[in-house]
């Protein structure tokens, strides 16, 4: 079932995982850091994008609170949020009935719901959205199919190799098999279950998850302004980049991910092992 444009309610179910709800200050971080994330993701795919921003119509699956998905709607012609936590879904269809001016609109679901929207889209934002996907090949079809042929996924994801896992702020609790990052997880106090925030992948096999996909011509990219990012234009930040620009090899042990991928034509791209 999806719905649209539902507005927040204290009858909405705080279906948020423990380490969004443990975080006070996520939602007025995720509202200032939304312009600047927008701005980001429009500045890197631009050389890569079939037409002006301006002219596209843009899907952010799994677009939270739904902060970067309404600054991106100033800039493209549409953007549709898809958010399957029914509590973020419901505060993204509140800001998008109230400021989105009738460029953004919100549906209540996870990849499930792009199978009613091929070809719909130039633009497809997942901004650490993959590494709470289990079905991770079937969500990337999905969104193959999702886009018009030449139209553009940008795939923002945390390295499963990076030793403090992202989420919970834990040395190698990304590295252990889910019963022991469990137990880990709750003699740490921080959370009970691990697994919403478990699929993080390593570089090889983010790319034999893409080659398998079969629909894109893929590369791994810096942002194209760092100063736009989240860690902002910090000197560590930027020697980590430089190293990441003039040795890529080690992008197997940076903390991100990077891709901008292109959907090649043709209509069967990405169709085969879809369901539904």
């Amino acid at each position: 079932m999806t719905q649209r444009e539902r507005p927040a309610s204290t009858a909405v179910p705080d279906d948020r995982p423990r380490y969004d709800r443990r975080d006070a200050g996520m939602l007025g971080r995720r509202a200032g850091l939304g312009p600047r994330f927008a701005a980001q993701i429009a500045a890197t795919t631009a050389p890569w994008l079939p037409r002006p921003l301006a002219d596209c119509d843009v899907l952010d699956l799994g677009c939270g609170y739904g902060h970067t998905a309404l600054a991106l709607g100033e800039l493209a012609r549409s953007v549709t949020g898809v958010e399957p936590s029914q509590h973020l879904a419901a505060h993204a269809g509140t800001l998008a009935a109230a400021q989105g001016a009738g460029r953004f609109t919100v549906v209540h679901g996870g990849h499930e719901v792009l199978v009613e929207r091929a070809g719909s889209y130039d633009l497809v934002v997942m901004d650490n959205v993959l590494e709470h996907i289990a079905d991770q090949r079937e969500a990337l079809k999905r969104v193959a199919l999702s886009l018009r042929p030449g139209g553009v996924l940008y795939l923002l994801v945390p390295n499963r190799l990076w030793p403090i896992e992202p989420h919970y702020h834990l040395p190698a609790l990304g590295w252990l098999p889910l019963p022991l990052a469990n137990r880990y997880l709750r003699l740490s106090g921080r959370g009970d279950d691990f697994r919403d925030a478990s699929y993080a992948p390593t570089l090889w096999s983010l790319a034999r998850l893409l080659d398998g996909t079969a629909a894109f011509d893929w590369r791994l990219v810096l942002p194209a302004d760092l100063a736009l990012t989240q860690a902002g234009a910090r000197p560590l930040y930027r020697a980590g980049a430089a190293v990441l620009r003039y040795v890529p090899a080690m992008w197997a042990v940076s903390k991100a991910l990077l891709v901008v991928a292109v959907r090649r034509g043709g209509s069967d791209a990405g169709k085969e092992g879809i369901d539904g």
